[in-house]
């Protein structure tokens, strides 16, 4: 551990002693000026930006932005791979209180369209070389992509790389073009108090459960939520944070560049694959002290340092979170990477990413068990909520009464950091939205008397046995305690007989006849026979469908259950 948690929570407290109501933009140039040469982004392979320098080259953007003819509350989206230039963009928009649309580099033309099209984009940045419409296959055999939509309203693209927008109209200009034609503009002197409570992020959800919705998300909201995880984690000033996760979705976006932009500190970016020997190597050299990652990332991570034993002197905190982690992770952590400070934590993209975390000194127990308590607010809380910037009940899904302590039901949430909503989607809010303002989170789990909270999974994917609940998660926990599996998750599939029966996908950490038939043997020694998954399915790594950001897609593992189920029929 870097210092002792109290002496950083009182730098913290030096640095923060009120909370402010500003735009992301005022809280970077607050940094920058009291910062101003220290480092603020690091990039294996390119050369570092301090956040002076970052400064101008963010108003560069900013007066770009304005030559462009964007106005406040127009709409940006930005697809760009994690680099100096994402967050020069990202912070730029922010600072001409346009609004950002954080796009997934993976998308497809087709979806790429969907998300440009549902948001209302004016103007698109992309370091994409080809943008919009089907994908077909060019004369050498490379994907491009060829426009047959007219739902999608862009007014320019502003490519990062030399690149085309086919089969369109629409104005395409290249970066240094871009940033020439700004010289000369001024950003206007805003209200920032005012303008903190303005929505600056709609940002597409992981698309874990289907089509991806647009959560609104202000300034205000996305600091508090920042401040929130600094605080619990204890930040030091200047933390040096290595963040491997896409800062298009809220995880690495604000665990990451906003945590660090409240404390001096840098980001920390290695572009390309996520590969664990060239990671370990940078991480090293960049002199990380903290790593953001998801369970899949984390595995591959200590895997190789158990075969390949290593150090990483400046490494003190570990982040792992978004999705099932093994019990087995968790020991393993501290044990390979030397780490005192471990955390998980639960969260969404509608309340800001994380509103529970556990604590870094918690045990391999709680970890194991529990994904943390509802996150201290510190001056950014309110009393109403004991501190924090929100509160949740537990609901009964039958009758909608608020549960008794320790029964499990559906987590509702208000509060400082919860979305007003999804842009676009009226009927989508009205599900989501109670008449007082309650936000239903779909997920299930109930609240221990430590304050802890245990998840029971998202009530979409609890099935029913002859009657009987079953609880995926349930299942997830029990058999990821057993020593030949890596990695499982657990759905519910139609039965003819039974209403539901359980299908279990599981990563042997190594396969063979004997670790599958170990694998299953535990199930039936572990589990109650209704809980007993009827079909089991062995996976290999690149087999799981998963989201960017490392979450397992449920879905389409619901798809596979259903197609594995009809062929043993």
């Amino acid at each position: 551990m870097k210092g002792l948690i109290e002496d950083r929570l009182a730098d913290l407290g030096r640095l923060y002693p009120i909370w402010e109501k500003k735009t992301i933009w005022k809280f970077f140039e607050t940094t920058a000026r009291r910062f101003p040469g220290q480092e603020f982004i690091g990039t294996d392979g390119r050369e570092s930006y301090s956040y002076d320098r970052a400064r101008n080259m963010v108003l560069r953007v900013a007066k770009g932005l304005l030559a462009a003819g964007v106005k406040p509350g127009d709409h940006v989206a930005m697809q760009i791979e994690n680099c100096p230039e994402q967050i020069f963009v990202a912070l730029a928009v922010n600072a001409v209180r346009a609004v950002k649309i954080p796009v997934n580099t993976s998308l497809a033309a087709r979806e790429l369209e969907f998300v440009l099209s549902q948001s209302e984009s004016r103007y698109l940045i992309t370091g994409c070389r080809s943008v919009l419409g089907r994908e077909e296959a060019g004369e050498d055999g490379e994907r491009q992509a060829v426009s047959d939509s007219k739902k999608v309203s862009l007014e320019q693209v502003i490519m990062l790389e030399g690149g085309s927008c086919l089969g369109t109209d629409v104005l395409v200009t290249e970066w240094e073009a871009f940033l020439e034609a700004g010289e000369g503009q001024s950003l206007p002197d805003n209200d920032q108090e005012v303008y903190a409570d303005e929505v600056c992020d709609i940002i597409y959800t992981s698309g874990s459960t289907r089509a991806p919705k647009g959560v609104m998300l202000t300034h205000d909201m996305l600091m508090r939520s920042a401040f929130a995880s600094c605080i619990n984690r204890g930040f030091e000033t200047g933390r040096r944070i290595f963040v491997p996760l896409p800062m298009f979705h809220v995880y690495g976006y604000v665990e990451g560049l906003l945590a660090a932009v409240l404390v001096g500190g840098t980001v920390l970016l290695h572009p390309g694959k996520f590969l664990a020997e060239p990671v370990l190597d940078y991480m090293k050299r960049s002199r990380a002290n903290d790593i953001l990652s998801v369970p899949a990332q984390m595995i591959a991570l200590v895997r190789y340092l158990q075969e390949h034993p290593g150090s990483l002197p400046e490494l003190h905190a570990v982040y792992c979170s978004a999705s099932v982690c093994p019990a087995w992770v968790w020991p393993g952590i501290r044990q390979a990477l030397g780490v005192s400070d471990v955390i998980t934590g639960y969260g969404m993209t509608e309340v800001c990413g994380a509103s529970m975390q556990t604590a870094p000194d918690d045990s391999d127990e709680i970890l194991k068990t529990r994904v943390g308590k509802l996150l201290p607010g510190g001056c950014s809380g309110l009393p109403e909520f004991g501190g924090c910037q929100l509160e949740y009940r537990v609901v009964d899904t039958r009758t909608g009464a608020v549960c008794a302590k320790g029964e499990t039901g559906e987590l509702w949430c208000r509060g400082l950091v919860v979305t007003a909503g999804y842009y676009n989607r009226p009927e989508a809010n009205r599900r989501v939205f109670t008449e007082d303002g309650w936000f239903r989170t779909g997920d299930c789990g109930y609240f221990d008397g430590a304050g802890y909270l245990v998840m029971a999974g998202r009530v979409d994917d609890m099935y029913k046995i002859n009657g009987e609940n079953v609880s995926p998660k349930f299942l997830e926990d029990v058999l990821g305690n057993c020593p030949e599996i890596c990695h499982v998750e657990v759905v519910g599939v139609p039965h003819e007989k039974h209403g539901y029966v359980g299908a279990a996908f599981i990563q042997l950490k190594e396969d063979s006849p004997e670790n599958r038939r170990r694998a299953e043997c535990y199930s039936q020694e572990h589990l109650a026979r209704f809980q007993v998954p009827r079909y089991f399915i062995y996976l290999t790594a690149p087999d799981w469908p998963r989201t960017s950001t490392g979450k397992v897609q449920k879905f389409r593992l619901v798809q596979m259950a259903e197609e594995a189920a009809r062929q043993k029929r």
